[in-house]
């Protein structure tokens, strides 16, 4: 159906074309015309919108409502679930946008430097493993949501401890509602830091402290859950 909706496109463009057009505007609607067999919207959005700042694996439906979930893609710029938006506008979208990205991951680098001075000379408790280990933490990225966990390292690999530092601009589904709520009464249009802290018995000392003062070294707000 989708495809069909491009190929007719393709065929409306082409009756409209003059006589002696341009050849180079032949020649796009010809590309157009072999690609679009090869086309959906997923595969467009896959290859366009999971990249794009404004682009959610899900969704809340329903203002302040952090129970009910849409696991549909959704476009905070479009404010629409893609599910709603015809293959044509979401290629045609110049709503594209790595800024927050980019800042995201400049200030994610900032805050690893200051998380690893800080716990430069703190032990972490292994539950798995019965024993204390010297603290690291490693930069994570997942689907496009940047945070930092405080774990140990082993030769090349890294045992996390569960213990997160979530880097947000905005509110998607991903945490509990109870958590979700607490989250949308910080944002305030720009970044804010939420500790993921785990189990007590699990947490290196001075935890909560050594967090908060990252984040008034930083001018962001920090919210626990």
């Amino acid at each position: 159906m989708e495809r069909n909706e491009l190929l007719f496109a393709i065929k409306e463009a082409r009756k409209a074309l003059r006589e002696g057009a341009d050849l180079r505007l032949t020649d796009i609607l010809a590309a157009f015309d072999g690609i679009a067999p090869h086309l959906d919207k997923n595969i467009v959005i896959n290859i366009k919108c999971h990249e794009c700042d404004n682009y959610a694996q899900a969704s809340f439906p329903l203002k302040d409502d952090f129970y009910a979930v849409e696991n549909q893609s959704y476009c905070h710029a479009k404010e629409l679930s893609l599910k709603n938006v015809s293959l044509l506008k979401i290629m045609a979208c110049q709503d594209f946008s790595q800024n927050a990205r980019g800042e995201a991951a400049e200030l994610a680098a900032t805050l690893l430097a200051d998380l690893r001075e800080a716990f430069a000379d703190k032990k972490l408790y292994d539950k798995k493993l019965f024993a204390s280990f010297n603290a690291d933490v490693k930069l994570q990225e997942e689907n496009g949501h940047i945070f930092l966990e405080l774990g140990h390292s082993s030769g090349e690999a890294f045992n996390g401890s569960g213990i997160k530092l979530h880097l947000l601009r905005r509110l998607d589904p991903g945490f509990d509602p109870a958590a979700s709520e607490k989250i949308a009464k910080a944002l305030r249009n720009r970044f804010i830091l939420v500790a993921e802290t785990g189990p007590q018995e699990r947490r290196p000392s001075n935890l909560a402290a050594i967090l908060e003062g990252i984040a008034e070294r930083r001018k962001m707000d920090i919210v626990f859950i």
